[in-house]
């Protein structure tokens, strides 16, 4: 979270819609910057639990592989999905029904290696922070700046990473690690943000 405040993004004040939540452990992120925050999760219990720590927010249970369940949410400025995208068996319909109730999207998500516009799936286990349906995928870099492009119109991934293991900083070296993330945003307007890019970059700044 120190990484996405370092992109001055104008979030202030902003609706978000969380989604993969949790039980809600980033969301004062968005509530210390004025934002209306609907925050949701696919388990019924991570959702109990949010409710049960902070009464005054709002949840919801969205399961993100039911595009139907986005599209009747409401409209949001903006779509907070960070490490959730991964987790999906199907990643694509799910951006596309968030496109429809977001103006913008801020994206974390673990990612493949290489070229390719790929999302290959992989088995999880069926554990409280792994995918809802057992099974999710690895897209690549440039599989998801593809589809921020299709559904919103713009897509960028950041200049620098954050200050993490997971996050290469030279993707022209071999990934010495089971997770490689990198941080993308989405937008239904251009931005014009020197710590953003259209190119996917070989090699980014540190935060």
């Amino acid at each position: 979270m120190t990484h996405l405040a370092s992109l001055h993004l104008p979030i202030e004040g902003n609706s978000v819609l969380e989604v993969g939540a949790g039980i809600g452990l980033l969301t004062g992120f968005f509530e210390q910057r004025g934002c209306k925050v609907l925050s949701t999760d696919a388990r019924p219990e991570n959702v109990a639990e949010m409710k049960r720590r902070w009464p005054a927010r709002q949840v919801a249970t969205l399961d993100l592989e039911r595009p139907d369940e986005i599209r009747a949410i409401g409209h949001f400025d903006v779509v907070f999905c960070y490490g959730t995208l991964y987790h999906l068996a199907a990643p694509e319909p799910a951006l596309a029904a968030l496109s429809q109730a977001a103006d913008s999207i801020l994206l974390e998500t673990c990612v493949s290696p290489g070229e390719d516009d790929a999302a290959p799936n992989i088995p999880e286990e069926l554990t409280m922070n792994q995918a809802v349906s057992g099974h999710g995928s690895r897209p690549t870099r440039k599989w998801v700046m593809n589809r921020l492009e299709k559904f919103w119109g713009h897509g960028y991934i950041s200049v620098t990473q954050p200050a993490h293991p997971d996050f290469p900083t030279d993707w022209t070296v071999p990934a010495g690690r089971p997770n490689v993330r990198a941080i993308f945003v989405g937008s239904k307007e251009p931005l014009t943000n020197p710590l953003l890019t259209t190119e996917i970059p070989a090699r980014h700044r540190p935060a």
